[in-house]
């Protein structure tokens, strides 16, 4: 499930550019094509050899610590089929929860957008961040093009990235809060003081986008204390920042609907757990109910780390290891996060993907319809 993070969208990902390309994506005018510079093709080599080692050692990591490989392979054997369809289903409940937040919204600044319009979105923003090693970054970017596509201000469409951003943000540290709240005492007190600090301050960074005048206002004090303290690049950040914070002051979403959103982000979360409890129910493994949140919370945390696209090894290997350090045997341990991770991960991958193609479809078509009506006016 995407994870979204507290920073800017990125513009020019998503739609084709029809500005001439070059190697690494540059965009150069009149078709011109600039070499890549040398420093640049070592960082793509290094990167991939990370990548590459990663992988390698969490499937090495993830075999080591299941054992008897025959055992996990008997295991798929005797698959219970009907948690696996209530699996499906609480993924679909979770993209559908998150795409009401995003309507919510969206609908604060006026834009009549309506939860179908942006379920392709949330699915095919989802497919670019599971993609790419620290994806989320580009999603944003991806979403944020698409919000504009239905009629969102550039204003409105960073606003209602931010505060799902924030929102998300708060919700999860909420499911770890709540992880450690019901695990046993030796954990509960290790975990608890660090994880309520946590999620107070992404609650107060929620807040914050509730009402954008105080943000504004904590970013100009900022600017004007670190003005002789910081390069003249980041303080021109500040600024900019500042301002844009400002043309968000419009947007002033009710208590009420901001608990709500809250709320969704937190039924994003939890049905996105449902799938992993219902992962180790479809392989006949147990279940640890008092450790399942914080199993949960730690594999979303690894999604996130921008080594390998989605995690990938890196939440299979960790995720494995916690279960088992919560007494499911190792086998059962692997096939079930095996499980949890078709459907949250590869499943959602594909059908991610499908919806960017029909929504570039739908883009396409659109701006064609648009240039032929255009033409026929000018003639």
């Amino acid at each position: 499930m995407l994870l979204v993070v507290l920073s800017p969208p990125v513009e020019g990902v998503g739609d084709p550019d029809p500005r001439a390309t070059g190697p690494a994506g540059q965009h150069l005018a009149g078709g011109q094509v600039r070499a890549v510079p040398r420093r640049t093709r070592r960082v793509k080599v290094f990167r991939f050899l990370v990548e590459a080692a990663v992988l390698a050692g969490g499937g090495l990591f993830v075999v080591s610590r299941a054992g008897d490989t025959a055992n996990v392979a008997a295991t798929f054997d005797r698959l219970h089929w009907h948690w696996l369809f209530v699996s499906v289903a609480a993924e679909v409940g979770s993209i559908t929860a998150l795409s009401w937040l995003q309507q919510r919204l969206l609908r604060v600044g006026d834009l009549p957008v309506g939860v179908r319009d942006l379920v392709p979105v949330t699915m095919a923003s989802n497919a670019v961040a599971q993609s790419l090693p620290g994806g989320t970054l580009f999603a944003e970017g991806y979403a944020f093009r698409q919000y504009q596509r239905l009629g969102a201000s550039r204003v409105l469409g960073i606003w209602a990235e931010l505060s799902a951003g924030a929102l998300a943000s708060a919700a999860l540290a909420a499911v770890a809060v709540a992880g450690a709240a019901v695990e046993g005492p030796g954990l509960r007190l290790k975990l608890l003081p660090g994880l309520a600090v946590v999620l107070a301050g992404a609650l107060v960074a929620a807040a914050l986008f509730r009402r954008a005048p105080l943000l504004s206002d904590l970013i100009s004090r900022l600017s004007r204390r670190l003005e002789r303290r910081v390069p003249a690049g980041l303080l021109a950040h500040l600024h900019s920042a500042q301002e844009s914070t400002t043309q968000m002051e419009k947007f002033r979403p009710s208590k009420r609907l901001w608990l709500l959103c809250l709320a969704a982000a937190a039924i994003n979360w939890g049905l996105d757990a449902v799938v992993l409890t219902m992962g180790l129910l479809t392989v006949g493994g147990p279940v640890p109910w008092r450790g399942l949140l914080l199993c949960y919370a730690a594999a979303q945390l690894l999604v996130e780390l921008p080594l390998t696209p989605g995690g990938l090894g890196l939440v299979e290997g960790g995720l494995v290891e916690v279960l088992i350090r919560f007494h499911v045997p190792a086998s059962r341990a692997t096939a079930g996060t095996l499980m949890y991770r078709a459907v949250s991960y590869w499943l959602l991958l594909v059908i991610g993907w499908v919806a960017v193609g029909f929504l570039t479809y739908r883009n396409r078509r659109t701006d064609r319809h648009a240039a032929a009506a255009s033409e026929r006016v000018n003639t």
